[in-house]
C-alpha cells in the first residue's frame, strides 16, 4: 500500500481506490491468520513440517465490492 496517494494531474485523490488498497491490505492479512488459525502454526514453523497438513500454496481471486474489484487478493 502507497503511504502517500499519488494525485493525479488535477490534484484530487481518488478515495475509491484508496479504499480500496486498505480493504485489499486488510482482507490479505485477514486471511493469512485465519490459515495460521485452522494449520494451528505460524508460517515457517518447525512444527508444521510433514504434519501432513502444510501450507503448500495459494492463489490470486478478485472481489468486487461497492469500491470497485479488488484484484490479485
Amino acid at each position: 500500500m502507497k503511504s502517500i496517494p499519488e494525485k493525479p494531474n488535477n490534484g484530487q485523490v481518488n478515495f475509491d481506490d484508496m479504499i480500496n488498497d486498505l480493504i485489499k491490505n486488510f482482507l490479505e492479512k485477514l486471511l493469512k491468520s485465519e490459515l495460521t488459525e485452522f494449520l494451528n502454526y505460524d508460517k515457517y514453523e518447525v512444527t508444521g513440517k510433514n504434519s501432513g497438513n502444510n501450507r503448500n500454496g495459494n492463489y490470486s481471486r478478485n472481489f468486487q465490492t461497492k469500491y470497485g474489484v479488488i484484484e490479485n487478493l
